[in-house]
């Protein structure tokens, strides 16, 4: 091939690599773009996203659980987007599985009779915050210089929201949500497992 005929190509596959991405962020919050993500995730995954969708709208509001979901499969999107150009390679995100394992662990642990009073828990769910912000470093270091400014934001809010400290203690010491931390926690222990 020419070099103007390979180059005129490279144009054309980044164009439509371009197109893709844009209508898979679009599609990320539509209804048919959620079915299609609920396609590509396994069972364990679809069953975490909706215990922690149900646990954020019992605290918060549908409203609130919805953006969440919204961020995390938008993430998810681009970043499967990003392996599939080969531009990211999903090695890269295997660090991030120590951490999001550990507090994970550390989630189901507190959530077992802990008759610790709240300010000695603090420091374990002070532990998972930091764990969160390491997942959202490794996130941020390989995804970050292929998202837009919005979407490394919607990164940065979405992991800490689901690791903050206070969020996470103001739900684990409150019996109201013992029903919803169950749900999650028995998913989240086969991540852990």
């Amino acid at each position: 091939k020419t070099e103007k005929r390979m180059a005129d190509e490279k144009k054309k596959d980044g164009a439509f690599f371009k197109m893709k991405k844009n209508l898979a962020g679009k599609a990320a919050t539509s209804s048919l773009g959620k079915a299609m993500m609920k396609k590509v995730m396994d069972d364990n995954t679809n069953n975490l996203m909706k215990a922690l969708k149900k646990l954020i709208e019992k605290k918060f509001d549908k409203k609130k659980a919805e953006e969440i979901q919204n961020n995390i499969i938008k993430i998810l999107l681009k970043a499967q987007f990003q392996i599939e150009k080969k531009t990211v390679l999903p090695e890269v995100f295997l660090p991030a599985n120590r951490p999001l394992r550990t507090s994970f662990a550390l989630l189901c642990k507190l959530n077992q009779t802990d008759d610790r009073p709240p300010e000695q828990r603090k420091e374990d769910f002070v532990r998972i915050e930091n764990y969160f912000r390491e997942v959202g470093k490794i996130g941020e270091t390989h995804l970050g210089p292929h998202l837009t400014q919005k979407n490394k934001d919607k990164l940065s809010y979405t992991v800490d929201f689901l690791g903050s400290a206070s969020f996470l203690q103001s739900v684990w010491d409150d019996a109201a949500y013992k029903e919803h931390r169950d749900q999650l926690c028995q998913v989240l222990s086969i991540y852990t497992s």
